[in-house]
This record gives C-alpha cells, structure tokens and sequence, in this order.
C-alpha cells in the first residue's frame, strides 16, 4: 500500500478545502439561543416559583392567546416553555406553548451535553386543581363516572425544525405528591421525604410536520383522554407536559441548537360532562398574528412613507378567523388605528357576517373580513422624525360575545423610525452562507434622496462564540453589473448579551443614495456568519448571495435580519456623494 507523503496530504486538503469553499452555498439552520428569553424574567413571572399554593377549580381552560415570552403564572408553576405566534403552522388559536430544548433564559439545557442521544428538556406543570368537587352552579363531589376529560392539540415542528423520530412529547400526571413517611430506627423517630410520583398518561413519537398532517389543514391533532382513576380526584391534583429532545450524535456548533426539536401546544381543556364526541367549542377566534399595512416592509422611515404613501401600502390585509364551533354564527369584525397617545384615529369596519364551523368551511373568506382594505390615509402625514401606531383588529360574537375573548383581538406596532426593515424584530433561524469570500446583498428602496449612514445587523451568537468571523459591510448601488458604493473595514461580530443581538454599525463615510440600493457583507475568513433569520417574512425575492463571483437570488422565503438607518439630516459632514 503507497503512502501519502506529508507534502501530498497537504496539497489534498487544500484542494479539498478551496473546492468546499467554491462549491458553498447559503443555509438556514436553526438558533444556538432564545433571544426572547433574555435571562430575566418578567415581573408577573417572578412568581411563579412563589405560587405553588394556588388551587384552580374546574373548568380549566388554556389557549396560550397572550404575548408571553413565559407561561401565564396563574395557571402554570414553570416558565420553560416559549409562548409565541411565530413557530406554529395554522395553530387552533392565536398564540402557543412552543417545547423545544431551551431553558428558561433562552439556554440549552446544560444537561443536554451529558445524553446528547435524548434528554428531558422543557417541562410546563399546572398549579394544583381541584378534580375532587365543582363548586358551581352548586358544589359537587367528583369521581370516575363524571366524565372528567383533559383534551388538548399538539403538532410537531410548526414553520422550525422536526423532533427526531426518538424524541417523544409526554402528558404525565401527578400520582403522589412528595410527602415525608415516618420511620423508625434505631436512635427512635425518623422521616423519610418520598419525592412527586409522575405517571405517563400519554405520548407520541418525533416526525416531521409533513408526515404529521399530510400538508392539510388543520395540522394540528387533538388528544382527549378520560381520568378515571380515582386517585387523581383530589384536591391537588396536577399535570404536565414535557418533551424529550436530542442532538446529532457528531458535536458540530450549527447541530447543537435549542429549536432543533420542536412541538406546539394549544387550547388545553379539563371539565366534566365531556364525551368523546365533545369536540366543538363556542370560540370564534383570530388564528394568525396581525400584519404591517406596508406593502414591501414592516417599518420604514416616515418620511420616506409621506413621500408618497399610497405606493408603500398594501391594498387588503389577510386576517385569519375561524369558528370553533359546531354551529354557525353571526359576529362582527373591525379594526382601528392608535396613535402614540392610543387615541384612535382611524376606524375600519367589516359589519356583521356569518361564519360556519372551522372543520367544515375552514377560514373565513367574507372578503371584508378576511381581506379588509387598508383605509385611505391610514396614518395622517406630517412632519416628523418618527411615528408609531397601532392597529388593533376586533372580533365579536352577538351581542355580549363567546366563551373565549381573549383570542378575539390581535395588534400590530408600525414603527416609522430611521431604519428600513423586512422582519419582525425575532428571529427564529440563522442565515449563512459558506464558500470562499461569500457575500450576501438585500436590496432597499428608497423614496427620496437620503443619507446611509449606518448599518444594523442581527447577529446570532453560537455555542462558545464559535464560528461568527470577520465580516466587512458592503453598500452597492447595483449587482449586474457590480457598482460597490461602500466597503468597512474588517469587523470582529461583537454582541450585546450572550443570545444574540443588533449589531449597529456607523459608517466613517455617509452615504447619498436615492432609488435602490443594496446592503450586505462580504465574508473575509473561512468561519461563517450566523445571521438572525425572520422564518415569518416573506423578503426572500429581495435577497441575493454571491459564492464565486456570481449572483444567485436567495431560495429562501424569509428575511435576513439587516436594517439600513437613514437620515436626511446625519451627524456628521463626511459624506461620499455617488
């Protein structure tokens, strides 16, 4: 057998590695962190570990219809999971309980290291619940034949990234409590503390949502399981769901990430007098977030907007209403316009229209409720720096409205500042992109001649700060045929906390541009650049990448994270004119 001499091994791998690095390609991988979850929780979720003595009554109801980032503490005793609208696909309603392999800072799970293979990661546990007695409308003991129920819905990997076919999403449910058992010995009198009992009750394997749901509606299944056993008719008795998780056996910084093994959560349900068949509830629901009235961003600089607003604004919004009822029903739509003192200065409304049950007709495609028009001069025009409102989009049912309100309202923030902006400000994936000297280039419109002058850009940190390289900022006017404008220095990705954030850079020279323009960078080591990805925005057309002198528009849907600030009125005089 010949031998390779050391000269030949070398000249093999640098062949190996020149070729890896023209033949490189853009990538979207999932999140090293939870930027949400910035290690502090809020001040409602401080109380969650001082509120373990909070007994709920029946019925128990949970819809996840609230901002988040950490569980409601009234009902639930932990804070790891992640409620957001971002990860699922077609939810039940507005908002879930994302599992995935963050902790509650954000993290993943410090234990994760030691099994990568499976790990329990995320936990959320109710309070104690009286399943013994209701009290209304009049007090009643509870047992076995009451048909006690707890139905819920689930789906695995949403718009993220599939569990693996050995992660599993567990129901379990508190059998006995911890308690002290006295015993005796030899020195007299001794206790003994008896840890929590958890049962399995239920659980379903890891796949991918395709194989999940057929890619049809509603992609969401429904799990209702009776409770007859009589040790669970107390008056603390509790549940919980967690999710076993797991990396790639090979240790790599772009494999071993928290939302890599995802299931969402929603509308959990606990009453009596339920059957099998009880599959309907009275809840006429919004089941998406609300959208940017701007036609191509979520937030622009405002005098760019009055410059001509009609050609920034959409025609129609989309809004997703479904009825989960088995019944047909008559309900209103409208939304409103706040401005930054939450007066209400706009007001569209959809009237009255009827909706039939969501597993028979599916959405709502009354037009004026599904598609309402933007109004005509939404956001009044004047001058100013900066304008912020709010559009809040309201439903109602008959007069007094249905079961479940808290679903029935959704708000958007348009933000007119100094900045252009495709995404929602969370990301929920990284961009990179790998080969030699890759670039990558989002192009920007502008309504009037205005100055660059700076340059956000959201960086994910990795495990370690591995892999984030030197970078450059580039400015071009045009691609084909390449008209580079600007070119930084070499940077080092800096971050603001360890999750991940906004990188502002200010440009040493300002720039004059008017009508399109791009900006990007160009990578200048063979370490990539994990780049905060809006998996919610659809950009993907304005997004191009370039790996061995050639431009390729992006084969991604979504938006990188990278916001040119603008200013008629910079501070500064050194401008380079164009």
């Amino acid at each position: 057998m010949r031998i390779m001499s050391f000269k030949q091994i070398f000249l093999l791998f640098i062949i190996i590695f020149c070729f890896s690095q023209i033949t490189g390609q853009e990538s979207i991988v999932p999140l090293n962190y939870n930027p949400k979850k910035n290690g502090q929780t809020t001040k409602t979720n401080k109380s969650h570990y001082d509120k373990n003595d909070t007994v709920l009554k029946l019925p128990f109801f949970e819809d996840f219809s609230y901002k988040g980032p950490y569980p409601d503490n009234n009902l639930w005793v932990d804070s790891f999971v992640y409620i957001n609208s971002y990860y699922p696909k077609h939810p039940v309603s507005i908002g879930v309980a994302t599992f995935d392999a963050y902790d509650q800072h954000g993290k993943v799970y410090g234990h994760a290291s030691e099994n990568r293979y499976q790990f329990v990661a995320d936990h959320l546990t109710s309070h104690k619940l009286r399943l013994d007695s209701i009290f209304k409308p009049e007090q009643k003991e509870l047992g076995p034949n009451d048909s006690v129920y707890i139905s819920f819905y689930y789906q695995p990997q949403g718009i993220s990234n599939a569990p693996a076919d050995r992660d599993s999403l567990v129901l379990e449910f508190l059998h006995t409590p911890g308690h002290h058992v006295s015993e005796k010995n030899e020195n007299g009198n001794d206790t003994t503390w008896v840890e929590d009992k958890w049962v399995s009750i239920w659980s379903t394997e890891g796949e991918t949502l395709s194989n999940f749901s057929n890619d049809t509606l509603p992609y969401f299944k429904r799990v209702m399981i009776p409770i007859t056993d009589t040790e669970y008719f107390r008056d603390d008795f509790q549940f919980r769901f967690k999710n076993y998780a797991s990396f790639p056996i090979e240790k790599t910084p772009t494999n071993y990430s928290g939302n890599r093994s995802i299931w969402n959560i929603d509308y959990i349900t606990i009453d009596y007098n339920r059957s099998l068949a009880d599959t309907s509830y009275y809840d006429i629901t919004f089941a998406k977030p609300a959208e940017s009235m701007l036609s191509r961003y979520t937030a622009m600089p405002w005098s760019h907007y009055i410059q001509n607003p009609d050609s920034h604004l959409k025609e129609t919004l989309n809004v997703a209403i479904k009825n989960l009822h088995n019944e047909e029903h008559n309900y209103t739509y409208r939304y409103f316009i706040k401005d930054e003192l939450q007066n209400i200065i706009r007001t569209y409304s959809g009237g009255d229209w009827n909706i039939g049950p969501f597993y028979e007709y599916g959405y709502q495609d009354f037009e004026p409720h599904s598609n309402p028009l933007v109004l005509n001069d939404p956001f009044p025009v004047e001058p100013a720096e900066k304008k912020h409102f709010q559009i809040v989009h309201a439903i109602k049912e008959g007069a007094t409205g249905d079961n479940r309100r808290r679903n029935d309202t959704i708000k958007f923030d348009q933000i007119f500042h100094n900045y252009f902006a495709y995404d929602n400000g969370v990301p929920n994936a990284s961009y990179i992109i790998t080969g030699f000297e890759p670039q990558s280039a989002t192009k920007f419109v502008m309504s009037h001649l205005d100055t660059l002058y700076g340059i956000d850009l959201y960086i994910n940190q990795t495990l370690n700060n591995v892999d984030n390289g030197p970078f450059k900022f580039v400015v071009w006017e045009s691609l084909e045929p390449e008209e580079i404008v600007y070119e930084s220095e070499i940077i080092i990705p800096e971050h603001d906390d360890e999750r991940g954030s906004f990188f502002s850079y200010i440009l040493d020279e300002f720039i004059e541009l008017e009508g399109s323009f791009y900006v990007g960078w160009r990578q200048t080591s063979p370490n990539i650049l994990n780049v905060g990805y809006d998996l919610t925005s659809s950009a993907g057309n304005n997004i191009f990448y370039n790996i061995d002198g050639q431009w390729f528009p992006s084969m991604y849907d979504g938006a990188i994270m990278i916001r040119p600030i603008v200013s008629q009125k910079p501070d500064g005089t050194n401008i380079k004119n164009t």
